[in-house]
Order: C-alpha cells, then structure tokens, then sequence
C-alpha cells in the first residue's frame, strides 16, 4: 500500500469527527503490519540468503515436511502453547499487579530467541523440543508484554483469549507438503477470520484448536532448521524471524482492539475498509 494511497480523500474524511488523526495513523500501522505478516518461512529463506547464497535460499523455500511430522509438530506446539501460557500469562491473573506483567524488550527477546536457536543448531534433533518451549514462550511472554502496553487487562479472560489468538492470525490457506504454498492467503482474511471462528472458545480449547496451525509453522521451522546447511547461525535467525513475525501480529491486533474499545468494532472496520 503507498503512502499516496494512505492520504487520499477518504482519510480527511475519516477524521473529520470521527476518528483522531493519531488513532488513524495507528490503524494504518496495523494494517500495514498485517500485509507484511505474509510468509514467515519464506523471510527466514530470503535472510539466509546472505549467508549461504540465493540458490541455497532457494531450495530452503522448496523444502518438504516429511511424512508425519505436521502431526509431531502440532504436538510439540500444544505442549508448547500450555506452558508458555501458564506461565506468561494465566498466572498474570493471580499477581496483585492487576494483569501487569515485567516488560520483555524486543532486543533482550531477539537475543535470547538467537541464542536458543544457536543452542539447538549445534544440538540437532534434541534440541528442538527445548528449543520450540523456549521459544514459544517467549512469543507468549512478548505478546502478553505487547497487550498490557495496548492496555489490556490480562485478569479478564478475554484479553488471555486475544493473547493466543495471536498464534492463529497466521493460519496457512493449504497444508501441502511445500512450505512456499502456505503462505498464499490474504493476511487481512486470515486474521478476521481467525477472531470470527476464535470468538467465545474456551482457552484451554483455544489451545489445542491453535496448535493445529501453530504446528504447522513448527514443522516448517524445524524442518529449514534440520537442513544440513543451516547450522547454528542459521537457527538463530530462524528463531528471530519467528519472534519478530509474532510481536509484529501482537501489535496489530492490540491497537485494533484498543481502537475497538474506543470507536467500536463496526467503526474500525469502516475505516480499515476506507483506508484500502
């Protein structure tokens, strides 16, 4: 989307009386987010090229998952998912700190996530399990860290629920074996229809239907981390392209529904289909 496009007619008149011209910044911010969320696997391809070179890249782009390992994989990120949410965020609600929780920058984060993906290239397969824990819990704990800035108070169970629909925002139009064909849904479609078919679920089966497609980005993961020519440097960045693509999301959605609160849902959705 242009800039010229962003300032055309229909902002001056989504301002006038109507919506604050910083709200409306922030809502074209979250759009904008959106549209880039496409393609996490094929980003973390793209920045590997540097380092192994562009037809490396390429073939990382046109790995298949092996037979079975979608299923390992959605395991693996239900596991993932329950801890990381038991400890980012259920227990935020308990504290006497009101659904605060400690502020994980996004540099400590990225780092951390490296090091972990590191740790895991240089220990192969067995280093994937605590790998994917870690990692996800530190998606979790950024997202959490994103919602309360956004104004969310994680004690109320809708604002946990929005925290793990985070991971679905995501969700790839088809599950074919070719990790490039995943990503070739609408972002903005995907992420409506995502809070439509979310709406009201309870959380701890929020979890197991969110694993179904967070399982999927986890297979893709280990299987570009499990190719022989990624390594430990590769991992990290793996790692760290997965971070950044979840916070990206997290803060899109939080501003949405922070704007939500303010102007309504009918009314955002006005003005996000104005700003297109």
């Amino acid at each position: 989307m242009s800039e010229r496009a962003l300032t055309a007619p229909a902002d001056t008149a989504l301002t006038d009386g109507d919506f604050d011209p910083a709200d409306l910044a922030d809502l074209r911010a979250a759009v904008e987010r959106l549209r880039r969320s496409r393609g996490v696997i094929v980003r973390a391809a793209d920045l590997l090229a540097g380092m192994l070179g562009p037809a490396a890249a390429l073939g990382l782009r046109q790995l298949r998952l092996p037979s079975g390992l979608i299923g390992k994989g959605q395991k693996l990120a239900e596991t993932a998912l329950k801890r990381a949410f038991e400890v980012a965020i259920a227990g935020v609600a308990t504290t006497p700190r009101k659904g605060r929780v400690p502020r994980l920058s996004d540099r400590t984060g990225r780092m951390v996530a490296a090091a972990s993906g590191a740790v895991s290239g240089f220990a192969g397969a067995i280093g994937f399990l605590p790998d994917v824990t870690l990692n996800t819990f530190l998606i979790m704990r950024r997202i959490a860290s994103i919602a309360a800035e956004e104004g969310e108070d994680l004690t109320r169970e809708d604002a946990r629920a929005a925290c793990l629909e985070v991971f679905a925002f995501d969700h790839p139009a088809a599950t074919s074996g070719i990790i490039g064909r995943t990503e070739e849904a609408d972002p903005e479609l995907r992420y409506w229809t995502a809070r439509f078919v979310l709406q009201g679920r309870p959380l701890m089966l929020m979890i197991s239907e969110i694993a179904a497609s967070y399982g999927i980005r986890v297979s893709q993961k280990l299987t570009l981390q499990a190719a022989p020519v990624i390594g430990a440097a590769g991992a990290a960045i793996v790692n760290s392209v997965f971070l950044d693509h979840y916070q990206s999301l997290a803060r899109a959605h939080f501003t949405i529904r922070r704007l939500e609160r303010r102007y309504g849902t009918d009314r955002v959705r006005m003005a996000w289909s104005a700003l297109l």
